[in-house]
């Protein structure tokens, strides 16, 4: 008979193990990529970073701050106060760090809108409404510039496309298999289906109401656009140039940082980063330093504060 009691400590052991290799894959790729491009050149490109364009950095990705708490807002089923949505929004920046892909920032989120008197399930319906709708503005603006730039053609004509197609759908009928043949399974289904209802019924009346729409996809706007605004900063502070909308696009695929099971995605977010600005026209070293700067302004520099606000939230009684 399995002793239930012995699970969770295998399940910590799995997970040591599995952000291990990610940090031994992690520390290979940005070795090999630092060789690559050759130290020497690299700390020549950091020294002629412009000053002026990183405090411009800085200070346009407060534009992505006011974006999310905007969406927010607008989606919660109560009225929630400017100052403290603000504070839970530098709170999540600390909470990223924890979990990977944005997952502890949502959870911060979660947890805020409960404290608010929302219920668990509403709370993560209208967090997963915000997701949503950024989803969708996220495309709506990267899809044309797709198109136009002939970048979807290749990729419809790639030859990975097919072997990666397979491999989704290989993972979606395991995936689905799993949830209804365990017991856990069909338990992690049940809660997905009670998110997945509170986040349509939020969705549902965030655009029942046209104020409640406009401020949602404006909020989402600022933050794709503020998000591209201060990575076209980082790109003139090292002297290069690069179209807003491939900017936008790098943006866009920059949620693949949320697949590395690191703290932040520290590292591996960074030379995922950069091998997207390589694949729109950067040298490599030049793409390397406009990833570590961009990474820096918005989500490093934000730790600490984070750790403030999420710290004074648990004290206050608001988390």
């Amino acid at each position: 008979m399995i002793d239930i009691r012995r699970r969770a400590p295998r399940r910590g052991v799995v997970t040591m193990l599995v952000r291990c290799a990610a940090v031994v894959v992690v520390v290979v790729t940005a070795v090999a990529f630092v060789r690559t491009v050759g130290s020497g050149e690299l700390a020549e490109v950091f020294g002629s970073a412009e000053p002026v364009w990183i405090c411009a950095s800085l200070a346009v990705f407060l534009v992505p701050l006011l974006g999310n708490v905007l969406a927010l807002r607008a989606v919660a089923p109560v009225r929630l106060p400017w100052g403290l949505t603000t504070v839970a929004q530098l709170a999540g920046s600390f909470g990223n760090l924890v979990a990977p892909g944005n997952l502890g920032g949502m959870a911060t989120n979660v947890r805020f809108l409960h404290r608010r008197g929302v219920a668990t399930a509403g709370a993560a319906g209208a967090v997963g409404a915000v997701q949503a709708a950024a989803v969708l503005v996220t495309v709506a603006l990267a899809l044309p510039g797709l198109v136009s730039s002939g970048r979807l053609a290749d990729v419809a004509g790639s030859a990975v496309l097919v072997p990666v197609a397979m491999i989704v759908a290989a993972v979606l009928l395991v995936g689905g298999a799993l949830l209804r043949c365990t017991a856990t399974g069909r338990r992690l289904a049940g809660r997905a289906r009670s998110v997945g209802a509170a986040t349509l019924a939020a969705f549902r009346r965030a655009v029942a109401d046209p104020g409640r729409a406009c401020v949602t996809v404006a909020g989402n706007l600022l933050v794709t656009l503020g998000s591209t605004a201060a990575l076209a900063a980082a790109v003139q502070a090292f002297g290069a140039t690069v179209s807003f909308g491939d900017l936008l696009l790098v943006v866009a695929g920059s949620a693949l940082t949320g697949v590395v099971p690191l703290p932040g995605g520290a590292g591996g977010a960074e030379v995922i980063l950069a091998a997207q600005l390589t694949a729109v026209g950067l040298e490599p070293p030049v793409a390397l330093a406009v990833a570590v700067l961009y990474r820096l302004v918005t989500f490093w520099s934000r730790v600490p504060v984070g750790w403030l606000a999420f710290s004074w939230l648990r004290r206050a009684g608001h988390l």
